[in-house]
């Protein structure tokens, strides 16, 4: 035992003389003396924690204006500072990260914008006993809204793409996109009235082609009904996530057609055989002669001309000295629905060059002749005496040659609405005069239709001075 307080005695007795120990007794004393200090006098401390986030989000949820699809989209203040009392040898080990701040949604579907109390709490990992309080005013500024979702189309001509151009004989036909839907805040989506896909690439095609474009405000402009550009409105809510386009890539297509140029081709209808038709076509002028046309079809390679309608072909007994008319273009691309008019011209005007050419006109001609394939069985009867007011035209060098006489005057009883095979039209009925020139004027036609008045009648009735037997005859007419 007495070795043991010999040994105690030892340790102080070199503590005291020894520096080193010395200071680390006096530390440890020290820090003894404090924490009982701060734990029994002075326990607890205050200190400002500054930027404590205030969640939006979960300020609406599970609230009647979430229920009805409000949101907060908007405020004048993102975070607050508090106060913080907690024992001091905890207190230094609290930051914002510890609390987060919500604000009241009472009033939040009446006028905008609203002011809200602001409420903090503490986070759920944080078990500091501790109390604080808002620095400043602890209200907040903000604008409910309820939250909407739009689609918008993209029509063709709201896709703009200058550098994407069809290769040469080609057409770019028409460009589709996706629909575009986007959420946000009802107003701001509301005051979309639409928008236009800007393509910044640059490339000819010669067939139809896919695109994929970025569904970003860098390449969509967004405009409102008077035609504003609005995407300086929109882009802050963009930014902060709170509006959002539902894709990430747009599809465009690109449709190509293969372009071809057709003359317009017309037909001269009631010309005699002999009759020289190219004489007509020389002075007959087409405005235009030609359009282009496009189609998905890979056979218009093989077209030339570009029929008219049928019913607008040319009859020679209606060109006259002062002739023109019109062709309906849409008309003739009826019978070719797979083609499209890229020229954009309705109307074809024809003009007639009258240079050179007379005209003559004849009164009573009565030298009338029939064309009667059933003159076994049925006989004809002029019963008009002559026609009057015939014209013809053509060179006056051949003009003059022609006398009254030389006119041949032909009615085919075959040519009646109600004519049946084997079987003439029985009774009077009008009929068309074919007027023709002698076949050596291959340069000179008759102008006008003509008609004459004819009598069916089968042969077993008595025959009168005036009926034909033969299958062609003529008859003079009083």
């Amino acid at each position: 035992m007495k070795k043991f307080y010999k040994k105690i005695k030892a340790f102080i007795e070199n503590s005291i003389y020894n520096n080193t120990m010395l200071l680390i007794i006096s530390i440890l004393t020290g820090v003894a003396v404090w924490g009982y200090v701060t734990q029994k006098e002075y326990p607890d401390s205050t200190e400002t924690i500054k930027g404590i986030h205030i969640d939006y989000e979960a300020s609406t949820a599970g609230t009647p204006a979430e229920e009805e699809g409000y949101k907060i989209y908007e405020s004048d203040v993102s975070d607050v500072d508090i106060k913080v009392t907690a024992n001091r040898t905890k207190l230094a080990f609290l930051n914002k990260d510890d609390f987060y701040a919500k604000v009241t949604v009472d009033n939040y579907s009446s006028e905008q914008p609203v002011v809200v109390s602001l409420q903090v709490f503490k986070a759920d990992e944080n078990d500091v006993d501790c109390n604080w309080q808002v620095i400043g005013n602890a209200k907040a500024t903000v604008y409910f809204y309820k939250e909407i979702t739009r689609t918008i189309e993209i029509k063709d001509e709201n896709i703009n793409a200058p550098n994407i151009t069809a290769a040469s004989g080609y057409k770019l036909k028409n460009k589709t996109c996706d629909s575009l839907s986007i959420t946000g805040p009802e107003p701001y989506i509301n005051s979309i009235a639409g928008c236009t896909l800007n393509m910044l690439q640059s490339v000819s095609y010669d067939a139809r082609k896919t695109i994929s474009v970025d569904a970003s405000l860098d390449n969509i402009t967004f405009y409102d009904e008077d035609g504003n550009n609005i995407n300086n409105t929109l882009r802050p809510y963009f930014i902060n996530n709170s509006m959002r386009i539902n894709k990430k890539e747009l599809t465009v297509t690109m449709y190509i057609s293969k372009t071809h140029q057709l003359d317009i081709n017309y037909s001269i209808t009631d010309a005699p055989s002999y009759f020289n038709q190219d004489f007509i076509r020389k002075r007959l002028t087409l405005d235009p002669k030609s359009i282009w046309i496009s189609s998905d079809d890979p056979s218009v390679a093989d077209m030339v001309t570009l029929p008219v309608s049928t019913d607008q072909n040319i009859s020679l007994k209606d060109i006259g000295l002062d002739f023109s008319t019109t062709f309906d273009i849409n008309k003739a691309l009826e019978s070719y629905p797979k083609l499209t008019n890229d020229s954009n011209v309705s109307k074809c005007i024809v003009s007639f060059d009258n240079s050179g050419l007379t005209s003559k006109t004849f009164q009573t001609l009565s030298n009338f002749s029939f064309k009667n394939p059933y003159s076994s069985k049925y006989k004809a009867e002029p019963i008009t005496q002559c026609l009057n007011d015939v014209t013809i035209i053509g060179p006056a060098s051949d003009i003059a040659k022609i006398t009254a006489n030389d006119l041949i005057l032909e009615i085919d009883i075959s040519k009646s609405s109600t004519s049946t095979t084997g079987k003439p039209d029985i009774g009077r009925n009008n009929y068309e005069v074919s007027v023709r020139p002698p076949e050596q004027f291959k340069n000179v036609w008759v102008f006008g239709h003509y008609t004459a008045e004819v009598e069916i009648s089968e042969l077993n009735e008595p025959l009168s001075t005036n009926s034909y037997s033969s299958s062609t005859s003529t008859a003079n007419i009083q």
